[in-house]
């Protein structure tokens, strides 16, 4: 593999609250990277335990670290910190994410390679709080150059894609950062937008970054219900976009299949864990969006049938079956 590429510099921007536990190892995932031509920026939503002194703890001069004066919330922080960048390749690390030593490496060489990328993921470990691997996960089969129709397709069904994305700075400013309104969907949103307009390189084959699990994650304070909402307002907006391209916006009827799809067997989860307000919250948020939803008409009567049988089993009477 050419080294000629190793004057492009990636601004790794890690925002950061109350990250005292994590801040430290993900840090110095990025600092044991093979690819060294990087900047770390810190952007602190006012943490009010040790994150400073953790990250001041490092004496690198490429890591960067700012305080908010105020806590501004989660997808802003995103936002400051990427606008602070100042390297030709941004990536987004979150506090308690990793990087493997080769990440940075394959992805700048990608891009430098193919020109007509836009920006890379990779596939990603699933780790507990000790750094153990519980799971491996891939959105796409195969490395390598990923169309933007077979992207837009994949991310379209709102599972996210993984920690560690990184992409060509100015394309960020072009598409205009992360949307504040989005929630914490506004990483599905950001893939989307970027889906649109550009092919993706993907690492199938290995995984480059890790995504930690535990009890404070950002999906496991976000509402149930207004994690639906937020699916279906997001669907609705890249769809109502009059710039999509007819070539992705023919997909509009399968995506929103997939995702009406997803939201059924997400709610029947509750119902099996015995929390039928939740059940019933989501099922009315998708009676009253079933107008905007295309695929919901197609799915209705299976999906009807499924929670008739669920009640029957469970015991629990929906008023949203009539």
């Amino acid at each position: 593999m050419s080294t000629s590429y190793t004057t492009k510099k990636v601004s790794v921007c890690i925002p950061s609250y109350n990250a005292g536990k994590f801040i430290g190892e993900t840090i110095k995932s990025v600092l044991d990277s093979a690819y060294q031509d990087f900047e770390i920026v810190v952007n602190d939503d006012a943490s009010t335990d040790n994150t400073r002194e953790i990250v001041e703890s490092f004496e690198d001069s490429r890591i960067k670290f700012y305080q908010n004066q105020e806590n501004v919330g989660a997808i802003k922080n995103w936002n400051l910190a990427i606008k602070k960048a100042t390297g030709e390749y941004v990536g987004l690390l979150n506090h308690d994410d990793l990087y493997g030593p080769f990440w940075l490496t394959l992805a700048v060489y990608q891009m430098e390679k193919h020109p007509q990328i836009g920006w890379a993921a990779t596939a990603h470990r699933v780790i507990d709080v000790r750094g153990h691997t519980l799971n491996i996960i891939s959105r796409f089969a195969i490395t390598g150059e990923i169309s933007k129709i077979d992207a837009f397709i994949e991310l379209a069904k709102l599972n996210g894609l993984g920690p560690g994305f990184i992409a060509r700075r100015h394309i960020l400013e072009e598409i205009g950062y992360f949307d504040e309104n989005a929630g914490y969907g506004a990483d599905n949103d950001l893939f989307l937008r970027l889906a649109v307009r550009y092919p993706l390189f993907y690492c199938a084959s290995y995984p480059h970054t890790s995504w930690r699990l535990h009890n404070d994650n950002l999906t496991n304070r976000w509402n149930p219900v207004d994690q639906v909402r937020e699916c279906i307002r997001i669907l609705e907006k890249v769809f109502s976009d009059d710039t999509l391209p007819a070539e992705l916006r023919q997909f509009e009827a399968a995506c929103c299949a997939l995702v009406y799809n997803k939201t059924i067997a997400y709610a029947e989860d509750f119902l099996r864990r015995n929390d039928n307000i939740t059940y019933s919250q989501i099922i009315a948020v998708l009676k009253l969006n079933k107008s905007n939803c295309v695929g919901a008409p197609r799915c209705k009567q299976a999906g009807h049938a499924r929670r008739r049988r669920m009640k029957v089993e469970s015991g629990y009477s929906d008023p949203n079956l009539s």
